[in-house]
């Protein structure tokens, strides 16, 4: 349990000093430029095309029940209405876990695979550890096996968490060239999510990230471009990089970071409306944490529901 809280403020909570609120740009060396094309049309197995409406790419995380087995959180986010869900593959959060897929794929495969059908659920994404949490060797090991994983259930975007302000960036640069490589050639769009602590906390910065590693792509947290040290300044330049997305009402402070829906300053409805002009095909993802503040994230996730389907 002390480790899973360790990691946990690590992965979402972890608000570190941000040095005032001047950008640490990335300095971009590279002279290949961000394929903003090759992964934004989702695989018809997976929305039918690119003509579905948002109301058919509505997913929710099963953060929502991070503390509860894959079965119930699988139970509640369909009784909910969802057809799709964010997969979380976090070490604090295994609702997919990696460790079982190392000591027998194929037994922890067919229990995510028959959980799934079980509740008649496709998934929209994975949830993964950012790099440094462990070893490189055995997370590449691990990241493999999500992405065979991912070939076997039709999932085509593996979200991770992108490396904190603490770590060497060129040294995880070289890494995320490796992993969106072994990515690309199974077929899977990787992500890094934007996320306050991260190198991605300022919509420069993230850019850049995605110019140093071709093809990477962005999942959008608005939130965190709110309660970190961008505070709600325009984001628009990373519309184009983005391939999957993480929404939660929140203010602009640490304490604010989950508010219920339709609360707060973040206006979604335009966010949509600007990632559908830039033109995302991807997921919008409800992404309520359990046990994160005082608000209940079931509630919410259904306003959500509701809320896309209206748009």
């Amino acid at each position: 349990m002390k480790n899973g809280m360790v990691l946990a403020a690590i992965g979402f909570l972890a608000f570190v000093a941000s040095g005032g609120c001047g950008s640490t740009e990335i300095s971009s060396q590279s002279s290949m430029t961000v394929d903003r094309e090759a992964s934004q049309e989702m695989p018809a197995g997976q929305t039918g095309g690119a003509a579905r409406g948002i109301a058919d790419r509505l997913s929710c995380s099963t953060l929502c029940q991070r503390k509860q087995p894959t079965g119930t959180a699988l139970k509640v986010i369909a009784g909910m209405g969802f057809q799709y869900v964010d997969l979380s593959c976090l070490t604090w959060a295994p609702h997919v876990s990696v460790v079982d897929l190392r000591k027998d794929f194929e037994a922890e495969a067919a229990r995510v695979e028959q959980l799934l059908a079980r509740n008649q659920l496709r998934v929209s994404n994975f949830t993964f550890d950012a790099i440094e949490v462990k070893p490189f060797g055995e997370y590449e090991r691990s990241f493999r096996l999500l992405v065979k994983l991912a070939g076997r259930l039709n999932v085509r975007v593996i979200n991770i968490m992108a490396p904190s302000k603490k770590v060497d960036l060129q040294d995880q640069i070289v890494k995320l060239r490796r992993l969106q490589a072994m990515a690309a050639a199974g077929g899977v769009q990787l992500t890094v999510e934007t996320h306050v602590g991260q190198v991605t906390e300022f919509p420069a910065d993230a850019v850049n990230l995605c110019k140093e590693v071709p093809g990477l792509g962005l999942t959008l947290d608005p939130g965190h471009y709110y309660a970190g040290p961008n505070q709600g300044k325009p984001f628009d330049q990373v519309y184009p990089l983005v391939r999957g997305t993480g929404f939660r009402a929140g203010g602009s402070s640490r304490d604010t970071i989950q508010m219920p829906w339709g609360e707060g300053p973040i206006d979604f409805t335009k966010v949509v409306r600007d990632l559908e002009a830039a033109g995302y095909k991807g997921f919008y993802v409800a992404e309520y944490l359990e046990g994160l503040g005082d608000v209940d994230p079931l509630p919410e996730c259904r306003k959500f529901l509701e809320w896309g389907k209206g748009l």
